[in-house]
């Protein structure tokens, strides 16, 4: 009688284990809220203290006071996806092979992998800021706006109004810095500075309407001065703007003008360009590339950065061709890459994410358990890192 019941009893084990399995699946992940009140995925929180939400695969948010967020879609145990109303939240997402998190704030989404960054929302001024701390991330911006790759150590910047896209180093200085902190003011003291006709610069001079109705237009000269005409040796001027009146590629890249500025370099010469451009020119040449898939432009803007500005420039180039040859394919180039970065800035701003691209070139050339000395050092230098999880599995690879 037992044999009998060994078959059956077999079967029904394993129909509720699928049961169980495909329950789980179906749920998705799980998520505590803690400082504020859970209505159904929208937490509001207080105006005197943060709220913190941790989800089952350690991903955790925490909600300034009074921002508001909703968690509008859990996308099985791959992630979710959350719509900032108001306020500043801070993420730690957990990366793994499969994460696909979405942060929505106004016409903004903000998609993610792994990372740690900060999001502010200023739902009135429709304006988002994006900082950076590890990892990386797309920004998809208003409409026609593009996809912006924006990078640990980096800060974005949205404006849904005047339809403008900034990303900057968060440790630059100048302007441009200026015009992408929490507050706008300097960017408008400076067009102040210039002048009313100069607030259309960043997407080209103003048109003729608004030129006439703010700047000063001297009266014409009587007929009788009027300067005779030129004689057949002379040339008359050419009707173009000099240089110096153009924006600055750093300027065009910040606002997302990415092909302007593969064009203006292809105007130049390319060539000349490459042995001439000063760093700030060549570093928005190679990211303007690498926005529009250039990626043989880009490849050689990076070389010629390393080549002219090694000090300055060289360790960040070395990371982005690591990174320009992983996501080729290229394992074993973009790992050299990845190692020169670390060699030469052990403690820069993103030599975390250059240990993390060498484990995963390392993983995919000699395997898991070659990339465990890689996944080591990582948690030893970066515990609670973004790819800290996925270097603990591969720590404990025998």
């Amino acid at each position: 009688m037992v044999v009998r019941w060994v078959a059956p009893l077999a079967f029904a084990a394993s129909v509720l284990m699928a049961v169980f399995f495909f329950w789980r699946t179906e749920r998705g992940l799980d998520y505590v809220v803690e400082g504020a009140v859970n209505e159904s995925g929208y937490v509001r929180a207080p105006v005197d203290h943060p709220a913190a939400i941790t989800f089952s695969d350690q991903t955790r948010i925490r909600a300034a006071a009074g921002a508001r967020l909703r968690i509008d879609e859990i996308k099985n145990e791959r992630g979710a996806r959350i719509s900032v109303e108001r306020g500043r939240v801070e993420a730690e997402v957990t990366h793994t092979g499969h994460s696909d998190w979405r942060f929505v704030a106004g016409p903004f989404v903000v998609r993610v992998v792994g990372t740690r960054f900060e999001l502010l929302w200023d739902a009135d001024r429709e304006r988002l800021e994006v900082i950076l701390r590890e990892g990386a991330v797309e920004v998809e911006g208003y409409s026609g706006s593009g996809v912006v790759s924006v990078r640990a150590g980096q800060r974005f910047v949205g404006d849904a109004q005047a339809r403008t896209l900034h990303v900057s180093d968060t440790t630059a200085q100048g302007p441009d810095t200026a015009a992408q902190g929490p507050d706008t003011a300097a960017q408008a003291a400076d067009t102040a500075a210039q002048g009313p006709d100069t607030a259309a610069q960043g997407s080209g001079p103003a048109p003729p309407a608004a030129q006439g109705q703010h700047a000063e237009v001297a009266a014409p000269p009587p007929e009788s001065a009027a300067p005779p005409a030129p004689s057949a040796a002379e040339t008359p001027a050419p009707l173009v703007a000099p240089p110096s009146a153009r924006p600055p590629w750093s300027k065009l890249v910040s606002q997302g003008e990415f092909r302007r500025v593969v064009q203006e370099a292809e105007a130049r010469g390319t060539q000349s360009c490459l042995t001439s451009c000063d760093a700030a020119d060549l570093n928005a040449l190679a990211d303007a590339a690498r926005y529009v898939g250039q990626n043989e432009l880009a490849e050689q803007a990076l070389l010629a950065l390393r080549a002219r500005y090694a000090s300055t420039a060289g360790s960040r180039a070395a990371f982005l061709l690591g990174r320009l040859h992983e996501s080729r394919g290229a394992a074993a180039r973009a790992r050299t890459w990845y190692e020169t970065a670390l060699r030469e800035a052990p403690g820069g701003a993103f030599a975390a994410e250059a240990l993390a691209g060498k484990m995963r070139t390392v993983q995919s050339l000699e395997g898991p358990a070659a990339a465990r000395a890689v996944a080591q050092e990582y948690l030893r230098l970066y515990p609670s890192g973004v790819h800290a999880k996925t270097a603990r599995q591969l720590a404990a690879q025998p």
